[in-house]
């Protein structure tokens, strides 16, 4: 009767460690920058679910069995973004890898979008020393890639897993 009793202990508290460790991940997925669309917040590395629901049907999906993972990555597109997915096994829970916007229809949660102005960017998430019209800004587990073209209005914005 011991020796059960410690097992089930040691499986307790196996079981509290890891639900507190996978709280404390998902807290810091929160903390880098989040994309927002139809009242859903999307972060990379956290789950798809809520953004891919609130989107809708993509006008295109393909999946493709993952290089780096047992699982599959996919793409879906959508009038305005782009988001790609990653799970750790073949029909497991999807996670944010990376979001691109592709309109000036949608904007990031600061107000950016593809023909805002250099100072606009600024403003928004501050200087950043940019190579040939790229600026890579840094939060929490994520990125944020912002490509001007020649007339200093963005062109691309690409929130990508860190």
């Amino acid at each position: 009767m011991k020796k059960i009793l410690k097992m089930f202990i040691c499986y307790f508290l196996i079981a509290v460690i890891g639900v507190t460790l996978s709280t404390g991940v998902a807290q810091a997925a929160s903390k880098g920058y989040v994309f927002k669309y139809k009242k859903a917040s999307a972060s990379m590395d956290g789950k798809a679910s809520s953004l891919l629901k609130k989107a809708g049907t993509p006008d295109k999906k393909t999946a493709v069995k993952s290089c780096a993972y047992k699982g599959m990555d996919r793409t879906y597109t959508y009038e305005g973004f782009v988001v790609k997915t990653y799970s750790n096994t073949k029909n497991g829970t999807e996670y944010i890898n990376s979001i691109k916007i592709t309109s000036s229809k949608v904007e990031t949660a600061e107000g950016i979008t593809i023909g805002s102005s250099k100072n606009n960017m600024i403003k928004a998430y501050g200087k950043n020393a940019g190579e040939f019209g790229v600026y890579t800004y840094t939060k929490g587990n994520s990125k944020l890639v912002i490509e001007l073209d020649d007339s200093d209005k963005v062109s691309s914005i690409e929130y990508l897993a860190d």
